[in-house]
């Protein structure tokens, strides 16, 4: 294998792995037994990593694999056709644009949200890190950067606050243009 066949397939694993949380909601969304969901993820993940080198680097890549998912999604169908529980095509193709459109929302989101945090403090961001690591409660926070209880909830409550409007201005932003 080459450098550069190395280089494109770690760039397909690192894309990949980052749309499985997404790619597992679309699917959830099409199929609704969850052992008949995660196998059609497993067969769109063999499938995908099958035909990377049809994946043109700098398209959306979400979009690629979601489409690609629909298509494991009816052949999933047309194996399962004797099945009990049986959309029919018109609403499985309903529920394949809502979700395409519900993934492209999310992940905009997920963007804005990501592009404000990186616009935080480093303190503000770091109380945050704190604050949503499991286990911890306001309280351990406050212990851990020796304030109080109130002057953590208010910290916390004005980042959460800024993170909000930064999110939606970012979002109305992108709807705009």
């Amino acid at each position: 294998m080459s450098g550069a066949d190395a280089n494109r397939d770690d760039k397909i694993v690192e894309l990949l792995t980052g749309a499985q949380q997404l790619l597992t909601r679309y699917i959830r969304t099409l199929v609704p037994n969850r052992a008949d969901a995660e196998e059609v993820l497993q067969e769109t993940n063999l499938f995908i990593w099958r035909n990377a080198d049809q994946y043109e680097p700098g398209t959306n890549f979400t979009a690629w694999v979601c489409r690609i998912a629909h298509y494991q999604v009816l052949s999933h169908r047309k194996r399962q056709v004797r099945s009990r529980l049986h959309f029919s095509d018109a609403l499985v193709e309903q529920l394949v644009q809502n979700a395409a459109e519900n993934a492209a929302e999310r992940n905009d989101e997920v963007e804005a949200f990501e592009s404000c945090v990186a616009k935080l403090s480093e303190q503000d961001r770091a109380l945050i890190d704190l604050r949503y690591e499991p286990g911890a409660t306001v309280q351990s926070v406050a212990d851990e950067v020796g304030r109080s209880t109130k002057s953590v909830y208010y910290s916390l409550g004005r980042i959460r606050t800024w993170l909000l409007e930064c999110m939606q201005r970012a979002l109305s932003e992108r709807r705009r243009g």
